[in-house]
Order: C-alpha cells, then structure tokens, then sequence
C-alpha cells in the first residue's frame, strides 16, 4: 500500500529518542527551509533532520530501555 499522506506533530520541549541507543532528548527549535523543503530539529543531543529519531513513550520515566527488564 502507498502512503498518500503524513500528519507529523512535534513540539518544543517534547522528549524523543536519539541515536542507535535511543538516548533521551528535548526539542529545543524546530526550523523549515523554504528552499530545500527540509526540516531541522536541535535538540538538546545537537542537532537532527526531521523523522531520524523515535517518539518517546508517554510516560516520561523513560531513562534507558534496559530498566524495564530489571
């Protein structure tokens, strides 16, 4: 199936998941480039273009994914 359209909400101070060990970052500015089209998110982890990262689950305990094995 084709995807024929993404609704993507992010926000200031929203945490998400960084890097190949998913380490926990905030949302600082979010910036459009008109003429390329792209999107750039800084974080508090430097920063990343738009959907190279995951969202963080709703509970904001999430310190490392190993915790909840413990």
């Amino acid at each position: 199936m084709t995807l024929r359209n993404i609704s993507l909400n992010l926000e200031l101070g929203q945490t998400i998941l960084v890097g190949p060990n998913d380490t926990p970052a905030e949302i600082t500015k979010i910036e459009f480039h008109e003429k390329s089209g792209e999107i750039n998110i800084n974080t508090t982890k430097g920063p990343r273009k738009a959907l190279t990262f995951k969202l963080a689950p709703d509970d904001n305990d999430y310190e490392n994914p190993a915790d909840r094995y413990r």
